[in-house]
């Protein structure tokens, strides 16, 4: 069943649900979508509903409007005056590594799609996703020392281990767009396509995602994730773990039922 999106706490998010996808879409388009404290609690309870909600089984997280995000509320920092700005700083980097975090531990996979400029915590947050779609016409640029600040959002952990320190270097001090056709060499996305076909394109693969092994991708995700930072014995131990706490699913028993009697499968999630 199609749910019509709905706006989450203050509304500078939105969700709806249908076929099993979570569309969680950033609504400020008035500021290209600037992180501020409110979007971060709206975007945290749009992440938390969607975590426990079992219809839903791949999110998709997107911009309205041109933009995907553009960074942090600069104009919620600057109107800050002496002791009040670490506060704000505090708070508002307080509150987006909050949502990079839920990111991290969601059930369910995540499909970024980049429909306009991605800015400083708004290509932090691409990163956190799983699958990047990205318009062809859309730029990525980290911006932080460009306005004197330091980068956040997880940016100075994930860039390293996708392209590199180098490359990261390059990203974060220079300042310098990176265009759809970097990123993707770069290892940044995984599609490019025009603006207008970005919605169409992540919706094909969050649909896909949601039509698949759920468990079986959260274990996947988790085991990833964990491989940055586990020798090869530990991480050798945590994929035999995996494997056999999956070999308990319906979704294992129909996978391997389908594959010998070569038909497709019809996995439920569970």
């Amino acid at each position: 069943m199609t749910e019509t999106a709905r706006p989450i706490g203050s509304g500078t998010v939105t969700l709806a649900v249908a076929d099993g996808v979570a569309t969680i879409t950033l609504n400020r388009p008035e500021v290209l979508h600037a992180f501020n404290p409110a979007m971060g609690a709206d975007l945290l309870e749009a992440l938390l509903t969607v975590d426990g909600d079992p219809a839903v089984r791949a999110v998709l997280l997107t911009g309205s409007g041109r933009a995907f995000m553009a960074g942090g509320d600069l104009a919620h920092l600057h109107g800050a005056t002496g002791e009040e700005r670490p506060r704000a700083a505090n708070a508002l980097v307080g509150a987006f590594h909050e949502i990079v975090l839920a990111m991290a531990r969601l059930s369910k996979p995540i499909v970024a799609g980049i429909n306009g400029v991605a800015a400083g915590a708004g290509v932090s947050m691409a990163m956190a996703c799983d699958l990047v779609v990205m318009a062809a016409e859309a730029k990525l640029v980290m911006a932080y020392t460009g306005i004197g600040a330091t980068p956040d959002g997880g940016s100075t952990f994930a860039l390293p281990r996708l392209i590199g320190p180098k490359l990261a270097m390059e990203m974060l001090l220079l300042n310098e767009p990176v265009d759809a056709e970097t990123a993707r060499a770069w290892g940044l996305v995984n599609r490019i396509v025009p603006a207008v076909e970005v919605p169409a394109e992540a919706m094909k693969l969050a649909k896909k995602l949601a039509a698949g092994p759920t468990l079986s991708y959260a274990r996947t995700r988790r085991l990833v994730s964990e491989s940055l930072d586990n020798p090869l014995g530990q991480q050798l131990a945590r994929e035999q773990d995996a494997f056999v706490a999956n070999s308990r699913t319906h979704d294992f028993d129909e996978g391997l039922g389908a594959f010998l009697a070569k038909r497709k499968p019809g996995y439920e999630g569970r």
